[in-house]
């Protein structure tokens, strides 16, 4: 089975037809919550184009059989069969012997051989249901429920442990320069998107539970090393309930998910069905936001800078949202020799979007005319 996988664009902002001007921060929060795939459309589309011929051979051979037919076919000795895809990951099913199921194996490489596609033999194997195997990042396997066997929908180790490398990596020590804010936004993205995916899972509660711990401790142990305090003070400074808040933003905790049940329908071909298609996103843990800002303690800087002057316009007078606030630098940046006195409060003031644009131009135009 292949790999399939959707990538978050970086920040930057999008030009939409019609649209009206806003700041980079509000497309920033907007980016938050709804993001831009990029280098995932052609793939999953080829897909489709060229694997609807299996579908509809798999639709005409075995799936489209009554159970009269079904019941037939085993009375027989025949196994009947299951299939499911998603994109180019697909899984047959099969209820019958081992070498059926090989059988079916080289059946399927002969059809995918006459539409010019070649099976992967790495990517491919045979399986037990008890054994289980992984698809989308599920772990499927069978087994005993509360009365009879039946399938069982888990979250694979290997998952667990990317979970786990992710945070660290996300609060490693070489982090801590880095801004309170932007980094629980960034951490509240991935947790978020982690648990969402696997609360449908079969007791997700358990893992949830002890990945909360992970995240819990990592906080503390970050936020001590960035601000050199204890874990009392940090607790006591950052600490509300059983997770951790700023201002103006709020870590989402593991545990704060709760189990989800997917209701069992009829199975049909989304892609022949007149229904609209829903889409999974699928995790990548590759290409989610860590939180590193352009320049480092920038977003901790402006929220500073909003509580200690407010969200008016110093230059034009017009009154803000807190999201569509700028921070420009009285003096330009460039001008002083050393950044961290171009960093004061006293150097700082808020503006809107279009006097930060128009002064930045005048800026650089009477900095174009300096020797």
């Amino acid at each position: 089975m292949g790999r399939h996988t959707l990538e978050w664009c970086p920040q930057k902002p999008v030009t939409i037809p019609g649209s009206q001007l806003c700041s980079w921060n509000t497309r920033r929060e907007l980016y938050q919550q709804v993001g831009n795939f990029v280098g995932s459309v052609s793939s999953p589309l080829l897909a489709n184009i060229y694997l609807h011929e299996l579908d509809r051979y798999m639709e005409s051979t075995y799936l489209n059989l009554s159970q009269y037919e079904k019941h037939k076919r085993r009375l027989q000795g025949k196994s009947n069969y299951l299939y499911v895809r998603y994109a180019d990951d697909w899984v047959a099913i099969c209820n019958g012997t081992k070498e059926q199921a090989y059988a079916m194996k080289e059946e399927l490489r002969r059809v995918l051989q006459h539409m010019g596609l070649t099976l992967s033999a790495e990517k491919t194997k045979v399986t037990h249901i008890t054994e289980g195997f992984t698809f989308l990042g599920y772990r499927i396997t069978r087994g005993m429920g509360t009365r009879k066997m039946g399938p069982k929908v888990a979250i694979p180790e290997s998952a667990i442990k990317k979970f786990r490398y992710k945070i660290r990596g996300m609060l490693s020590p070489s982090t801590c320069n880095e801004s309170v804010h932007a980094k629980i936004m960034a951490m509240n993205q991935f947790i978020r998107g982690w648990c969402n995916y696997y609360r449908c899972t079969n007791t997700p509660s358990r893992i949830f539970n002890a990945l909360n711990n992970e995240v819990y401790w990592n906080m503390v142990h970050w936020l001590g090393t960035k601000y050199k305090r204890s874990t009392p003070v940090i607790m006591q400074r950052y600490l509300e309930g059983s997770t951790f808040k700023t201002q103006h933003t709020k870590l989402m905790m593991p545990f704060e998910y709760k189990a989800k049940k997917l209701l069992v329908t009829t199975w049909h071909n989304p892609y022949t069905e007149k229904e609209a298609i829903i889409r999974e996103r699928i995790l990548a843990y590759d290409q989610i936001w860590n939180g590193k800002e352009a320049q480092t303690g920038w977003v901790d800087l402006r929220e500073e800078v909003i509580i200690a002057k407010g969200t008016t316009c110093y230059i034009c007078g017009t009154t803000l949202h807190a999201s569509e606030v700028e921070i420009d630098h009285i003096t330009p940046r460039k001008r002083f020799k050393d950044s961290t006195e171009a960093d004061r409060m006293k150097h700082l003031q808020p503006v809107c979007t279009s006097c930060h644009r128009a002064k930045t131009k005048t800026d650089r135009k009477v900095q174009s005319r300096m020797p």
